[in-house]
């Protein structure tokens, strides 16, 4: 019967999941990772070509979904498609492993109801076909929880070296999904005290041992790589502060391109340019944004609570609502009509399975069950917690969807009577009201979202035209966005249109006076036009703005150095390099003043630095070490010949 079961939910999952994949084949972003899919292909294809550490930086994101992409990248190219396709499947293992686990908590009809709730959960057939994180953070906490759950039942494997291996494999597997979504290391702990009680200290150690050993391998790499000491990624500060500020919608809806631009470069700013001393900078700002502001900080959270509770589906950059008018299989399983498909119905039953451990019913319940359930509860709190601390939206919640689907299924398969019970039935009630409280608020409506993913997706095949025609239709739906702006002044000046540069760089100055980048990029736009000391004005401003301002100290370097001031310009290009000895633009305008000047070691030395710094390939590391290459040659001319 479990293999008929697990056929079933493995069938039917996959072919809701190829099902949508063909509907949304011909959207013009398909193909085209893009907002945060974009870096994790970038990193994948690094990966894929050789680069097995991932490069020399301290990881921006958790690496381990780049790691996953890279292997269909390294067998079929960059095409997402067979990375769909793999997808698919892994989500549909996914609700087998639901199915599995709520066969051992409550039994096997109550185990295939969660896996079909799975198979059916739109939310989870659209992230299962994004480049995004959830489907491998998924299948491992799932696998992860399946462990535990069993090596705490008493019926693991016989001999007490296979227990010890299910605590500390239970562990692994968790510590892996925390390198795909750290959020998880907040319910390790919470897991450890589950087992210390239910077998003792050693099978505890072993848990946190099997979790802490992906994680440390990843800080490991990082520290030896990069010299940081980044836990998992870099970008935890940030994504904190994101949650934590009193401008949260604004932070909340920042993608990259822009408005995110703008919130990350704070730091860099004051000069602080480590990724963990960036990463600290923001998450205390987070932490002073509560402290100094306590009833600002509390109505926060108490949105959020409500955010994370809400039966709709909160976007963070795209709508999974707009997909409805393409697939079918959300047309269908996704919609807000008087309650919320599927959370606003899906929690109700949830709450309800739980009620239903509280009274008569629990005594029929296993010993394991209920050991069972008290680690899927511990592990929905500590995860619902994690996501209060930062910010909820769809993706962010997904992990506590199969908690939901197998208590839900447990309601669904507890037969009439307890269908019957006014308990049960006011839990029912009440999970409807809660968890449908937003059913009067409107649905996130970002239009512009659209045409920004159309633009990015265009304009990485290629077809510019279209992809400004793209950009311009996002401006007019909002002209306040950066975003546009941002792109299309790039895209000017990549074609040497700086006249369009510097339109698109001064609306963006006007709406972010404080955007740094923005103002050096409009001086350079200024500065190709002929307009030098405009673009001066522009770049000293910044520095004003950014003590640690270092492309645009570099930019003032090069300028000066080109009007043949040698000593004005080694000045600036001494200033870029304290202020940004991370940037090799900062160093090779120094170097080049310095040679300029005929101050050959620290020409040779800014020169090599900047050579360091620039990317394996680019055009600048090419060009530092030709001009490297060319003094070699001149010393060696212009030195004495050796005595006979």
């Amino acid at each position: 019967m479990r293999r008929r079961h697990d056929l079933a939910v493995f069938g039917l999952a996959l072919l809701l999941r190829l099902l949508h994949l063909v509907d949304i084949h011909d959207l013009p972003w398909y193909g085209v990772p893009i907002i945060d899919g974009a870096n994790y292909a970038r990193l994948a294809r690094v990966i894929a070509s050789g680069g097995l550490l991932g490069g020399g930086e301290a990881f921006w994101q958790p690496p381990l979904y780049s790691y996953f992409l890279a292997l269909p990248f390294a067998l079929f190219g960059p095409e997402m498609t067979p990375v769909y396709l793999l997808q698919a499947v892994v989500g549909a293992l996914s609700c087998v492993l639901a199915a599995r686990l709520g066969e051992r908590v409550f039994g096997a009809n109550a185990g295939l109801a969660a896996g079909l709730v799975m198979a059916l959960y739109a939310p989870l057939i659209y992230f299962d076909i994004q480049p995004l994180i959830p489907v491998v953070h998924l299948v491992l906490t799932l696998g992860g929880l399946l462990v535990l759950a069993r090596a705490g039942s008493g019926d693991a494997p016989a001999g007490g070296g296979l227990r010890r291996a299910a605590w500390l494999g239970g562990g692994a597997l968790w510590g892996l999904s925390a390198v795909a979504t750290p959020n998880i290391l907040l319910a390790v702990p919470v897991a450890a005290g589950w087992a210390w009680r239910r077998a003792g200290r050693t099978a505890a150690l072993l848990l946190l041992a099997g979790a802490g050993l992906p994680v440390a391998m990843v800080a490991a790499r990082n520290l030896a790589v990069a010299g940081e000491p980044v836990l998992i990624s870099a970008n935890g500060g940030i994504n904190f502060y994101i949650g934590n500020n009193p401008d949260y919608d604004r932070t909340v809806r920042a993608r990259p391109g822009g408005e995110f631009e703008r919130i990350a470069q704070e730091p860099e700013n004051l000069g602080i340019i480590g990724a963990a001393a960036r990463s600290r900078w923001f998450a205390s700002r987070g932490f002073a944004f509560a402290l100094s502001y306590p009833g600002p900080a509390l109505r926060l959270y108490v949105r959020k609570a409500l955010d994370i509770v809400a039966g709709r589906e909160i976007p963070r950059n795209e709508n999974m609502y707009d997909y409805r008018g393409t697939s079918r299989v959300l047309r269908l399983l996704l919609w807000r009509r008087g309650v919320a498909c599927p959370f606003g119905l899906l929690a109700p039953l949830a709450l309800a399975g739980v009620c239903l451990g509280l009274g008569a019913a629990a005594g029929r319940v296993t010993a394991a069950g209920r050991a069972g359930s008290a680690l899927l509860l511990l592990y929905a709190g500590a995860y619902a917690s994690s996501i209060l601390l930062f910010f909820p939206t769809d993706r962010y919640r997904l992990p506590l969807v199969p908690v939901a689907a197998i208590f839900a299924g447990r309601m669904l398969t507890a037969g009439a009577v307890a269908w019957r019970r006014r308990a049960i039935l006011l839990a029912l009630a009440i999970g409807l009201v809660v968890f449908n409280l937003d059913i009067g608020v409107a649905q996130e409506s970002w239009p512009e979202e659209a045409a920004l993913n159309r633009a990015y997706a265009l304009r990485a095949r290629g077809r510019d035209a279209l992809a400004r025609a793209a950009y311009e239709e996002a401006l007019a739906l909002n002209p306040r966005r950066l975003d546009p702006h941002n792109a299309l002044a790039a895209m000017a000046a990549a074609g040497g249109d700086w006249p369009g540069a510097e339109t698109h760089y001064r609306a963006l100055v006007d709406l972010a006076p404080d955007f740094v980048e923005a103002r050096t990029m409009l001086g350079r736009a200024l500065a190709g036009q002929g307009r030098t000391a405009e673009a001066r004005e522009q770049w000293l401003t910044a520095a004003h703005l950014a003590p640690a301002a270092g492309p645009a100290l570099a930019e003032l370097t090069l300028s000066w150095l080109a009007e043949g001031v040698l000593e004005t310009a080694y000045d600036y290009g001494g200033q870029a390099v304290r202020a940004r000895p991370d940037l090799p633009e900062t160093h090779f305008a120094l170097a080049s003043a310095a040679r300029a000047l005929r101050r050959r070691d620290v020409a040779v030395r800014e020169f090599a630095e900047a050579a360091r710094l620039f990317p394996e390939g680019s055009d600048g590391r090419r060009r530092a070490g030709e001009i490297l290459e060319r003094m070699r040659r001149a010393r060696a001319g212009s030195a004495p010949p050796p005595r006979q």
